[in-house]
């Protein structure tokens, strides 16, 4: 009896030790903002296994960040998302697809000179990783989990484009009754474009489009939205100013609660989870979210 408690006493210290970060809870869905700097990089998990990830953030810290949401012996990601090839999205992708089995790739393509973009579509065609151009009559289905891209309205590929921000494609995330809508670095020009086209925009939770930027996160459009939470993946006193006071203001206005990389670390929220006692205990790190509307 003595060697059994020891045994448990050593295994539930081990976990505690990592965070418990990667304990999979039963029955729920988790986002995870991931905290890679002063980009972006985001991954969806759901309880029966599913992995997505979404950008890559400016660097190999996104290869930390899995090790910590991930089990040692997940090695599989069902798709990766490149919103646009910024350094800031698409650095970290590279060393992921070198490590990870990737069953496909989404992209948004426009006309850009990019040496880490470059590798990424090198290293996708050596590979023969199935890939495809976001476009707005594409949808993702993974069980309960689906993806609906709501924009790029036409594919972007090869198109020289003023702001490559704007080829970033703007996806509605549908987990059971919670919606998260995903901007990537889509400026104000895009939500006018969404809103125009009577796009059905609301959602629980607002990944905010470039880092919280001023040039993003329009009045009319979080009006619209209507989000309880809003989340900014930023870098620690970066060289821009995100996120900006003007989106702050505005997400306060609107009784927003706002999450950001730079002050609260990665951001980690579990859906529908059945056992709040092991996320206690295992995974202190995850929030748990249910909508107020629900």
């Amino acid at each position: 009896m003595k060697i059994r408690l020891l045994v448990l006493s050593i295994l539930a210290a081990l976990l505690l030790g990592l965070g418990g970060a990667w304990v999979r809870l039963p029955g729920a869905f988790e986002l995870h903002v991931l905290d890679i700097g002063q980009g972006d990089a985001l991954l969806l998990r759901t309880p029966d296994g599913v992995n997505i990830l979404v950008d890559g953030g400016p660097g190999q810290a996104v290869l930390e960040e899995l090790g910590a949401v991930l089990s040692p012996f997940d090695k599989r990601l069902n798709l990766v998302v490149l919103t646009h090839p910024h350094e800031d999205h698409v650095a970290g992708l590279v060393p992921v697809l070198e490590r990870f089995e990737v069953d496909r790739v989404l992209l948004s393509a426009p006309e850009y000179n990019n040496e880490a973009y470059r590798a990424l579509m090198a290293f996708i065609a050596e590979e023969k990783i199935e890939y495809s151009f976001a476009r707005a009559d594409e949808d993702f289905e993974f069980g309960e989990l689906n993806l609906d891209v709501l924009y790029p309205f036409e594919p972007s590929t090869g198109e020289e484009m003023a702001n490559v921000n704007n080829a970033s494609p703007v996806i509605k995330v549908t987990w059971r009754d919670t919606k998260i809508l995903l901007m990537g670095d889509a400026e104000m020009e895009v939500e006018e474009e969404l809103l125009e086209a009577g796009v059905d925009l609301r959602a629980d939770i607002l990944k905010a489009g470039h880092h919280g930027s001023r040039n993003s996160s329009t009045l009319e459009f979080l009006e619209v939205v209507e989000a309880e939470l809003m989340l900014i993946s930023c870098g620690l006193g970066n060289d821009y100013g995100h996120p900006h006071a003007e989106s702050l203001q505005k997400a306060e206005d609107l009784e927003m609660e706002v999450l950001r990389t730079d002050l609260d670390g990665r951001i980690s929220l579990e859906f529908g989870g059945n056992y709040s006692w092991l996320r206690v205990i295992f995974a202190p790190r995850l929030r748990s979210f249910s909508s107020s509307r629900s």
